[in-house]
């Protein structure tokens, strides 16, 4: 759950960054969704890849 919060609080921040960057909602939507998903499941990718 804290892998979660983390990577979720990460997103959002990213996102932010992003759309004061480009204005545009879609890119601050990918990026959000995929720096969550790499920080939330980042412990695994690392596991297969070491």
């Amino acid at each position: 759950m804290r892998r979660f919060l983390l990577g979720f609080v990460l997103g959002a921040a990213g996102s932010g960054i992003t759309y004061g960057i480009s204005h545009s909602l879609h890119w601050a939507a990918v990026v959000g969704v995929v720096v969550l998903l790499l920080v939330w499941l980042g412990e695994f990718i690392l596991d297969d890849l070491l």
